[in-house]
């Protein structure tokens, strides 16, 4: 058995659930499908005290449509990427900080704020990243829906498109 499938085994043995939901990508990959938010901070726990996998090196965000999905990369002293998915409906996207644990992600955590509207629980007070001050509220670049062709950067206003423009473009 490699180390693979050492840590897929002992993942699945402390998280049942995982069983189906836990592959090797290819060697020093390892990827879950989309956990819950309460799935999710089970396993980060048990992957960070007890695998060893204790630095993170970015959160990826995705529109899915009905939900956003956050794709952490973590890895540990044998360079295996371990990337865990979390999904949260983009009606109420809220997660957990896990900058108690990663003091590192807190700029890729706010990305997740100014870009995809993500609410993230006991992140750390301070500015707005990477979107400049002024950005308009409730803007989200990285959502589908956002159109930068209505964003007029002069007046940094986000400007629906009239009735007949909307009916015109469809």
């Amino acid at each position: 058995m490699n180390r693979e499938e050492a840590i897929v085994n002992s993942i699945c043995g402390r998280f049942p659930f995982l069983a189906d939901r836990i592959y090797i990508q290819k060697d020093k990959r390892i990827f879950t499908k989309s956990l819950l938010r309460e799935e999710f901070e089970q396993v980060i726990a048990y992957v960070h005290d007890e695998l060893n996998f204790t630095r993170v090196s970015h959160v990826v965000g995705t529109d899915d449509g009905e939900n956003l999905g956050l794709l952490y990369i973590f890895s540990g002293s044998e360079d295996i990427l371990l990337i865990l998915r979390e999904s949260v409906p983009k009606s109420n996207p809220v997660i957990k900080s896990i900058s108690d644990m990663y003091p590192s992600i807190v700029l890729h955590e706010r990305e997740l704020v100014d870009l995809f509207g993500v609410v993230v629980e006991g992140l750390p007070e301070g500015p707005h990243y990477p979107l400049p001050d002024g950005w308009p509220e409730g803007n989200y670049p990285m959502r589908k829906e956002w159109n930068p062709k209505h964003f007029n950067k002069d007046t940094m206003t986000y400007e629906e498109p009239q009735e007949k423009e909307v009916q015109k473009n469809e």
